[in-house]
């Protein structure tokens, strides 16, 4: 009889020991299969991925200016857009880099010394034929009351010919473009454009973008 029951309880552990291996089996094997899946998952990634365009002038490429990547935006060189702050719904604040020769003289300053050098909170552009476009509410509270009564918020540059223009009004603007051949501007944010480029490194007026 006790021979009986110890044939049985070894007959049980040895049945449990293999059990125990099989799990224990299963379970490495379901551990290798998942690594090999994401091996697979990082290579389809990898090579699923187009990285954005690269051009011959630096200017033009995602994060190569110095600036972090996710706040730079080139529009026509030289002239850039960086988002430096973000209002408080949490969008972007775009500010347009002017460079020597395209500031946009002050209202009123005396001898010309006062310019824009910088075109605060942009809010929409647009680009054609060399000439960018823009468009903001902006007003500087620290500025002199005539030149806030007389704050210029639509401009014109184009640098190649180092044209540099302000003005007070819409109509004012439109009344230039059109002497450009420019009637009703493509326009869009610089959210819009980032989110492009970020994506492809390409914008309608970079040269050789495809």
């Amino acid at each position: 009889m006790l021979i009986g029951i110890k044939q049985y309880l070894h007959h049980q552990i040895h049945a449990g020991n293999v059990n125990s291996k099989a799990a224990n089996m299963k379970m490495n094997i379901k551990k290798v299969v998942l690594c090999l899946f994401m091996v697979l998952l990082s290579l389809s990634c990898i090579l699923g991925y187009s990285p954005p365009e690269r051009y011959a002038d630096p200017f033009y490429n995602f994060n190569d200016d110095g600036f972090d990547s996710s706040l730079y935006l080139p529009l026509i060189k030289p002239i850039d857009a960086v988002s430096l702050t973000t209002s408080e719904a949490g969008e972007s604040l775009w500010v347009v880099f002017l460079a020597r020769g395209t500031w946009v003289s002050v209202p009123n300053s005396q001898n010309n010394l006062a310019h824009y050098d910088t075109i605060e909170e942009l809010e929409k552009f647009a680009v054609k034929n060399g000439v960018l476009m823009a468009y903001s509410a902006y007003i500087d509270k620290e500025a002199d009351a005539y030149i806030q009564e007389n704050y210029y918020h639509w401009f014109v540059l184009i640098p190649d010919k180092k044209i540099a223009e302000g003005f007070r009004t819409e109509d004012e603007f439109n009344q230039y473009i059109q002497t450009l051949g420019i009637q009703d501007p493509n326009w869009q944010t610089p959210n819009e454009a980032f989110d492009k480029f970020k994506e492809t490194g390409c914008l309608d007026w970079i040269p050789d973008c495809k």
